[in-house]
């Protein structure tokens, strides 16, 4: 593990030897492949069995992008719906959040960059950890890197994230050496920088302008695990090459090859070779075999029993939740509570990503705040996620009326769950209308007088 910032510097190796970095950065090129859905490349079996697909032209690359499809439900559970953020200020930048909890979700974890132009996402494929050697939990410096290229020379600039300031270095890249730090006043796109002779910029914050989100963690790591855990992904690549072989079956089926006698058979000079031409009368001669089609004859039963238990193993530990979609259920809706109770596992792991959010969202607008005027208190800021499933309105009007009958909820809360916004006109106009219907119907309190003691009236 990296534990200080000695790798930078003129004549040091780039990329640093340091093995749990080259480790974590191999990692997280591999599941942004599998993201990206390039299985046939990266799954050595399945691989080796579409190989000899010239050969065997009924062969099909069948991708199923379960990994993916995963990430997006997680997603869309957690931020499908606007999370309503409630803060002293309303003037915020557009947030990547779906960027950072896609890269938490398959890379094991994501980070937010707060700037003066707005906040964006840093790929952690571009980021070296540096942590504390007395606890790798302790992240002490974020080394953001970026390649470019002038005039046939690489460079290699650095942007060094520590509490209060961040540095700013360009190094010329010769045979995977470092030479330099270059003034950044020679390249036209970073001359702007405002910063002191060795490229130091003092934010004003006295904290890192970078948020780090984690996903699931364990004592001996020090950046979450990603979602694709290899069990994951050998059951992908298992599922995929039994999707393609039963494709490669159904093909053989349907296009049958012909058994034909020798002397339905001509020469062809250019190839030098005995060939059948389909469609061409067969002139049989006495003792030749009669003309057949020969069959694959593949009893598929097993082999969807195989797929169905495997594709279910897959959506446990993936933790999502199969919605029947045909038979019995076909045409019909469920209620609210039905579909949560059916998605638990799934809403358990969106539920972890929810409190991270609840942590990082805030403190990245309280930094932004912090270099954009005025400040906000991170205890300031709240945010509310929505979990993502539609509301079903007959039973939250069931719920209402059963509060209502219990004198236990308000008319600002009846509005609210009516999408009335709190401070609307329609919400000010909705809320005097019930307060004047109220006064209405409410019965006039009876008058009790009571008599002084020992007054004979």
């Amino acid at each position: 593990m990296l534990t200080n910032l000695a790798f930078i510097g003129d004549g040091k190796t780039w990329p640093p030897k340091d093995d749990d970095e080259a480790a974590r950065l191999a990692e997280h090129a591999i599941m942004r492949q599998i993201y990206n859905g390039l299985h046939d490349k990266i799954f050595p079996k399945y691989a080796a069995y579409l190989a000899d697909s010239k050969k065997d032209s009924k062969k099909q690359a069948i991708i199923l992008d379960w990994p993916e499809m995963a990430t997006s439900s997680y997603i869309n559970l957690l931020i499908g719906e606007e999370p309503e953020i409630r803060a002293p200020r309303e003037d915020f930048p557009e947030r990547p959040d779906e960027e950072v909890f896609i890269d938490a979700s398959r890379y094991g974890h994501g980070l937010y960059e707060v700037s003066e132009d707005g906040i964006p996402a840093i790929n952690p494929e571009n980021v070296y950890l540096v942590v504390h050697p007395g606890n790798i939990r302790i992240i002490t410096a974020y080394v953001i890197f970026n390649k470019f290229k002038e005039q046939d020379r690489e460079y290699i600039k650095l942007t060094i994230h520590t509490k209060g300031q961040i540095q700013h270095q360009i190094y010329e890249l010769n045979n995977g050496t470092l030479k330099g730090p270059i003034e950044l006043s020679r390249f036209w796109t970073f001359a702007g920088l405002k910063v002191d002779e060795i490229g130091i910029q003092k934010t004003g914050v006295d904290d890192f302008l970078i948020v780090h989100v984690q996903n699931k963690l364990s004592s001996e790591r020090y950046y979450g695990r990603s979602d694709y855990k290899p069990s994951i992904i050998s059951l992908v690549e298992s599922l995929e090459r039994s999707f393609s072989q039963r494709d490669e079956v159904l093909a053989k089926f349907t296009s049958p090859t012909p058994v034909i006698p020798e002397s339905a058979t001509i020469f062809n000079h250019a190839t030098s070779e005995w060939v059948y031409t389909p469609g061409q009368p067969i002139f049989t001669q006495p003792g030749d075999l009669t003309p057949s089609l020969m069959v694959w004859q593949a009893e598929l039963g097993s082999v969807e029993r195989a797929i169905d238990q495997k594709m279910d193993q897959l959506l446990q530990m993936l933790q999502l939740s199969k919605v029947l979609l045909a038979g019995k259920d076909a045409g019909t809706a469920e209620s609210g509570t039905a579909l949560r109770i059916r998605l638990i596992p799934t809403l358990a792991k969106v539920g972890r990503f929810a409190r991270a959010a609840e942590k990082a969202i805030p403190k990245v607008l309280q930094l932004w705040s912090q270099l954009h005027g005025p400040a906000m208190d991170l205890n300031d800021i709240q945010i509310i996620f929505q979990d993502g499933i539609p509301e079903d309105q007959l039973e939250k009007a069931r719920t209402v009326q059963l509060w209502d009958s219990m004198k236990a909820i308000s008319l600002e809360r009846k509005l609210e769950l009516q999408g009335l916004k709190e401070g609307s006109d329609a919400f000010d106009k909705e809320l005097e209308r019930l307060r004047g219907a109220q006064k209405m119907i409410e019965p006039a309190q009876p008058i009790i007088s009571l008599q002084p003691q020992g007054s004979n009236a």
